[in-house]
């Protein structure tokens, strides 16, 4: 968690320099600046209860997440950009089990588990958790990191898609990980890229603070993982071209793709080895 330094200055919950306020705000929140790690954040928001049960009920959402689910097979799920990430840098070894972390309404998990993986998903939602479970023939439950922990559960690979962007204290969250990660293990993380113009211009309500708090550049995920002590760390661009919902945007799509027309860079990944 943040601590404020003045009234117009906080130390980054990464590296812990005094950071400023940046040029730009979102959702009305002012955003601060790391000059250190290029972490930006909204330490306003912090303290704002979510309702993530009524964000799983969002029109974006449902758009995004739930739809798929009834639209494409486990296949073709696991070819959408941001999980083909994870296939092209985790090879699946016989027998290993996989925790993915914020699973939501599952679609990661439909899509490793069509690739062959042993899959366990957790998020803390019981609305998204439920909706899963009609998709998934394998354990879902309602559980955090922390009462895992508690249990001695451990796994060879554990994931987190879109989830370190919404936590007050990212470096907790990744030392946590580490703790049910077996010795030799990896975990995968994604967030949104903030050298994407689109994230840096979004209007949509669950992009935007309370909901997200932390943007990250690359350098400031790669950070991340180093000051968290994963070993081995590795980070990539995640190019996306999804389809807009608006006619007019949806037009431009589709001329983009018939030209040829770079993606954008929408994501980040970051991969990690546990040795301990």
């Amino acid at each position: 968690m943040t601590v404020p330094v003045t009234s117009t200055t906080y130390r980054c919950p990464l590296c812990s320099r005094t950071s400023q306020p940046d040029v730009l705000q979102l959702g009305g929140y002012t955003l601060y600046l790391c000059t250190s790690c290029s972490l930006r954040f909204a330490p306003e928001a912090f303290e704002v209860a979510v309702d993530y049960d009524a964000v799983y009920q969002s029109a974006e959402y449902q758009t995004d997440q739930v739809r798929a689910l009834h639209s494409m097979d486990g296949k073709e799920l696991a070819n959408q950009g941001t999980y083909r990430a994870f296939f092209e840098q985790v090879p699946r070894a016989p027998g290993a089990r996989l925790l993915d972390v914020g699973c939501g309404v599952g679609r990661f998990c439909v899509g490793a588990y069509s690739r062959g993986w042993d899959v366990t998903g957790i998020d803390v939602s019981p609305l998204a958790i439920s909706i899963a479970k009609e998709f998934a023939p394998f354990p879902l439950r309602v559980a955090t990191v922390e009462e895992l922990i508690s249990q001695g559960e451990h796994f060879d690979v554990v994931t987190a898609f879109e989830v370190l962007e919404h936590l007050r204290s990212p470096l907790q969250f990744l030392s946590n990980i580490q703790k049910i990660v077996r010795p030799g293990g990896q975990t995968f993380f994604t967030v949104p890229n903030w050298d994407c113009a689109g994230v840096q211009s979004t209007t949509r309500p669950d992009w935007l603070p309370p909901i997200h708090l932390m943007y990250f550049t690359e350098l400031a995920l790669r950070r991340a993982g180093e000051l968290s002590g994963l070993e081995r760390v590795s980070t990539g661009v995640i190019w996306s071209d999804t389809q807009p919902r608006g006619g007019l945007a949806k037009a431009r799509w589709a001329a983009r793709r018939v030209l040829q027309r770079p993606r954008d860079p929408l994501g980040l990944w970051l991969h990690g080895w546990v040795s301990r």
